[in-house]
């Protein structure tokens, strides 16, 4: 009897200690789909501006460092890069051929409503086995954000115009019906806009000289990173062997110099709510949403950064945290306010501390991570971004992790 009650007890702690690991252990995820990072605006890819990444800045690499462990066909992270400057649509567009592979195929509708080709880049593809079946994780940081619900609901619900424009001959894209997206995550994202892009971003003369950048290939330290404006469709990449003259001649014909088709009106109000009115939300995908604080109010009420604030955001910070008569808007990571980062208004949301993360449907939001500005989320805050490396890389092993056990 003795002897019986021993081996049942063993048994029994072999069977908890077993059911514990299971829960605790990658192996038994419930989905090992990568998750892919999109880059925001000003945004570049590896290697374009020497050591310092998007992902991690010169602190560390985020990308290879959410990898441990990975199989070499099925890694936990993969980095999408798409276009700093073009549209939100756009980007989308390419960010499924960047995924997928093949040739960027902005549709022949879109592109004779906005006068740029109908073309652009050829991809080899980072995941070309993407399908209903190999699906993935989409997260975005600041516009990034924007670009995978985009590109969530064109996955869906594709482009009815563009079937009507050029029948069989249209992208697979635009043909929709692809349920291929498990969940999206923002972080940092302007979904309602900001006022930084509404009152001076979207300007005339900043568009204007952002444009006569990218004609040159210049680069800014600290705003453009990269002299990869990838804005082929516009006219603003020279041609191999295509003269400089001809190639200014074509550029300054470009109508990008009078377009709304573009970032900078994305992020606006106007652009934002455009946005969400042609994205939705699927029954069967899952939604998170991420924000950051780095302001506080003043003596008036008004918000000013906190002092470990980036210095390129200060002005920024203070502007946002005075704009406008309605105070919900005045807290902000240094780009973004707190209100329009947590999810799109006119989207159903709840909080995620009360929801089950298996909830589908509707956006998850958190409180926002007190003390971290925009660009600490990528570390690109370079005076602290030493001190914050291991709780970004966590923050986003955790989103990784939590994605893999849905």
């Amino acid at each position: 009897m003795k002897k019986s009650f021993i081996f049942s007890l063993i048994f029994g702690l072999f069977f908890a200690v077993i059911t514990f690991a299971s829960f605790n252990n990658k192996s038994f995820a419930s989905n090992n789909y990568p998750v892919v990072f999109v880059n925001g605006l000003t945004g570049w890819g590896r290697g374009e501006a020497g050591d310092n990444l998007y992902w991690g800045g010169k602190t560390t690499d985020l990308i290879k460092d959410l990898n441990y462990g990975s199989e070499s066909d099925r890694p936990n992270a993969l980095e999408g890069t798409v276009s700093p400057y073009s549209s939100d649509y756009d980007r989308a567009v390419e960010l499924y051929y960047y995924i997928k592979g093949g040739t960027v195929d902005y549709g022949q509708a879109h592109a004779d409503q906005y006068g740029h080709s109908r073309y652009g880049r050829t991809f080899q593809g980072i995941y070309p086995s993407w399908d209903g079946t190999n699906k993935l994780h989409l997260l975005g940081h600041s516009m990034g954000g924007q670009t995978v619900r985009e590109l969530d609901t064109l996955l869906r619900d594709g482009s009815p115009v563009e079937v009507q424009a050029t029948g069989d001959q249209t992208s697979s894209l635009f043909q929709g019906g692809k349920n291929w997206v498990d969940s999206v995550t923002t972080v940092a994202t302007p979904s309602n806009g900001t006022p930084t892009a509404t009152d001076v971003g979207n300007l005339r003369v900043v568009r204007h000289l952002l444009y006569t950048g990218a004609l040159v290939g210049a680069k800014v330290p600290l705003v453009v990173p990269s002299a990869d404006y990838k804005l082929d469709q516009w006219g603003l990449t020279r041609n191999q062997g295509q003269s400089m003259i001809d190639y200014i001649g074509t550029a300054l014909k470009s109508r990008i110099w009078s377009t709304n088709d573009n970032s900078l009106y994305d992020l606006t109000s106007n652009g934002a709510t455009a946005i969400n009115n042609r994205t939705n939300l699927s029954p069967d995908v899952h939604y998170f949403t991420y924000s950051g604080l780095a302001t506080k109010p003043n003596a008036f009420g008004r918000y000013v950064p906190i002092s470990t604030m980036n210095k390129v955001d200060k002005i920024g910070a203070a502007f946002i945290g005075a704009a406008g008569n309605d105070p919900r808007w005045w807290p902000n990571d240094g780009e973004v306010p707190v209100i329009s980062a947590q999810f799109p208004i006119g989207q159903a949301a709840v909080r995620d501390d009360v929801t089950d993360d298996s909830q589908t449907g509707e956006w998850q939001y958190n409180d926002p991570e007190n003390g971290w500005d925009h660009k600490d989320f990528v570390l690109q805050d370079y005076d602290q971004a030493s001190s914050l490396r291991n709780s970004i890389v966590g923050f986003y092993d955790n989103i990784v992790r939590k994605l893999h056990a849905l």
